[in-house]
């Protein structure tokens, strides 16, 4: 099992790739770019893994993330990609990821 920082690494450089890929894109844009968004999507997806492998004492010490939400978007992107809702997820690569990575760098 990797530990913790590693796994907080991992989930930072995610979160760093996708807000490289989303770089310059509105909502329409990302809705219109497979790329970006299969890329993006995957990311999320090594997200959600990574946090079923965080301890709980790294859980406890940032509360206001929604840990459960990365884990069941997970499971959504990885069984049943094609009901991914695209909006949805420019909300959650707009406004949660950048969250998350400045929670995590909080540590």
């Amino acid at each position: 099992m990797p530990s913790d920082l590693v796994l907080i690494v991992d989930i930072r450089q995610s979160a760093t790739l996708i807000g490289d890929y989303v770089a310059g894109l509105d909502q329409r844009g990302f809705a219109a770019d497979w790329m970006r968004r299969d890329a993006t999507a995957f990311r999320l997806l090594l997200i959600g893994e990574a946090v079923t492998k965080l301890s709980p004492e790294i859980k406890t010490k940032l509360p206001d993330i929604d840990w459960r939400g990365m884990i069941s978007l997970r499971h959504r992107l990885a069984h049943d990609y094609g009901s991914a809702n695209f909006s949805v997820l420019w909300e959650i690569v707009s406004h949660d990821v950048p969250r998350l990575s400045e929670a995590l760098a909080s540590l």
